[in-house]
């Protein structure tokens, strides 16, 4: 089976661990608690194309390194990122924006996913226009809470992977 390391980026309180949970356990939790350093979990992954599925090893990292990330051994050998921004916020916005650049820098051509979580919430003034205005590449509106985004994402990076042979 394949295997690929994929880095999960963004500002703390982002959503990026209820992402995770929500893709692996399908469940959310309600209570927010902060991820000190990295945490590490695994996800098999079925391409929608019907290849062979893909182990992706997910990397979990504390919001506090924002684009320093790129200066520490964790993102090293990453195949793929998700990086995720959070609706209700739209400093988040412009740090996603900075950490896909930062990772476009670090790591030319390897595939990403940008993520607009809490899409259940009302949008915060301002992010929208953030969004159209500073960022480069598709972003995806995803909900953790519901679910909404969250597998079809992990799906369209996977089948990224494999075609970039990662």
């Amino acid at each position: 089976m394949l295997t690929a390391k994929v880095m999960l980026l963004g500002d703390m309180g982002v959503g990026k661990t209820s992402i995770l949970y929500r893709l692996i356990y399908n469940r959310f939790e309600g209570q927010y608690k902060s991820t000190l350093g990295v945490e590490i979990l695994s996800h098999d992954v079925t391409p929608a194309d019907g290849s062979d599925p893909m182990r992706l090893v997910l990397w979990d990292t504390d919001g506090d390194f924002g684009t320093q990330i790129f200066d520490t051994v964790y993102v090293t050998g990453a195949s793929a990122a998700i990086i995720v921004s959070d609706v209700t916020r739209p400093q988040t916005v412009t740090r996603m924006v900075e950490l896909v650049r930062g990772f476009e820098e670090r790591f030319p051509g390897r595939p990403y996913r940008a993520l607009l979580n809490k899409i259940d919430l009302p949008e915060a003034a301002g992010s929208a226009g953030l969004i159209a205005e500073l960022a480069k590449s598709s972003v995806k509106s995803v909900s953790a809470k519901t679910g909404v985004g969250i597998a079809e994402s992990f799906v369209e990076l996977a089948q990224a992977i494999r075609r970039r042979q990662l």
